[in-house]
């Protein structure tokens, strides 16, 4: 089994988005288009309405919501891999000004977690790329050209005008 068959084997479907063309961000009214140039991968999004019979205590029942920010997640993760490399994208679209890296950092952390059960539950020793990734719609310019993907830190802010799968897998 691959890697990420078996990190789909450990997430609950409710939250994989079978086919993804757009990365949107519903709350700001921010589309971009994706596009995987072939490249398999799972998406995932749990910002969701959770139904009540499967989540009664929400996405997160054993942490106190009344912690600021403690079920905090990114929009989007992206699971793929190229070669024997698993690649993680955690990716927050945001509008305006405020602040990504608190999302990005609670997406890391809740993807470290995934990660281990993996590792434990299929006895593997899974050490993945974690990318995170800004897109921020001041950088969104129609018809602008796919720039090199620069990390610092494996952080990248985007500035293109589409998601191109393939150059974040480096």
């Amino acid at each position: 089994m691959s890697k990420i068959e078996n990190i789909s084997n450990i997430i609950d479907i409710y939250f994989r988005e079978e086919t993804i063309t757009k990365l949107k961000e519903d709350q700001a009214n921010m589309s971009i288009d994706f596009v995987s140039d072939g490249q398999r991968c799972l998406a995932y999004i749990f910002d969701k309405n959770l139904p009540n019979r499967d989540f009664p205590k929400g996405l997160f029942p054993f942490f106190n919501r009344g912690v600021p920010n403690v079920t905090s997640l990114c929009d989007y993760i992206l699971f793929t891999e190229k070669g024997s490399e698993l690649y993680v994208l955690l990716i927050e679209l945001k509008k305006g000004n405020d602040n990504v890296t608190r999302q990005l950092y609670a997406s890391k952390c809740f993807v470290d977690y995934i990660i281990s059960t993996v590792n434990r539950v299929y006895k593997s020793e899974i050490n993945p790329q974690i990318r995170l990734i800004s897109i921020r719609e001041r950088h969104v310019k129609p018809k602008q050209k796919q720039k090199e993907i620069v990390y610092e830190n494996n952080f990248h802010n985007f500035c293109s005008s589409k998601f191109r799968l393939k150059a974040y897998l480096k």
